[in-house]
């Protein structure tokens, strides 16, 4: 019986080893220095373009691992300057004639496949759906999101690592057009595209 009993503890040790090597979490602090940010509002013949530039960005995000089978939940906080606009038309809902700065607020729910899971050098590839906030310039409003990101990670340690990568976003919204409660709005179509790179830490759970 002592046998059997030794023999089962030793099973169950290697196989809570086994899943324990294949699983892992970790939180992903980041940041990215370098990026854009497009806006578009449109409605018929209406086209309003505005573009952003010298991006900033913080990265918060939670990541599982199993079997190379990898979700991440992350947070980012953007920031660009108004550089230019392209404007077509003359609404009268909002004043499209705005030079301030831009911040966007994101969560995102990635889901993807790690090339070379488990090891020194990992290559995660993900796609995800969200929702961000726009805030600056004619836009204050929220947005579906649809993304997709690339990295490259690199662990010193079991539990400590680096990582560098990608990341492209398009977010699609409305905005009201017509401020007139009795009659049947319109509504501005809104179109974001946010694409930066961004590095930082990995930390092991």
């Amino acid at each position: 019986m002592k046998k059997i009993f030794a023999i089962v503890v030793v099973l169950l040790t290697i196989s809570v080893n086994a899943h324990a090597q294949q699983k892992a979490s970790s939180i992903n602090i980041g940041f990215a220095p370098f990026g854009n940010i497009q806006e578009k509002i449109s409605l018929k013949d209406e086209k309003y373009k505005y573009n952003y530039k010298s991006y900033w960005g913080a990265v918060l995000g939670l990541e599982n691992q199993l079997k190379g089978v990898t979700s991440l939940t992350e947070i980012t906080y953007s920031s660009a300057k108004f550089d230019k606009y392209d404007l077509t038309g003359v609404p009268v809902s909002f004043n499209p004639y705005q030079t301030e700065d831009i911040q966007d607020f994101t969560l995102i729910q990635y889901f993807g496949k790690t090339i070379n899971p488990n090891k020194r050098v990992q290559f995660p590839l993900y796609i995800g759906i969200g929702g961000e906030y726009i805030l600056g310039g004619p836009l204050h409003n929220l947005a579906i999101d649809g993304a997709a990101k690339a990295r490259v990670k690199f662990f010193i340690t079991n539990k400590i690592g680096i990582y560098a990568g990608g990341n492209i976003r398009y977010g699609y919204g409305t905005k009201k057009a017509d401020e007139d409660k009795s009659s049947k709005s319109n509504y501005y179509w809104i179109g974001s595209f946010v694409w930066h790179i961004d590095a930082g830490l990995t930390i092991g759970l």
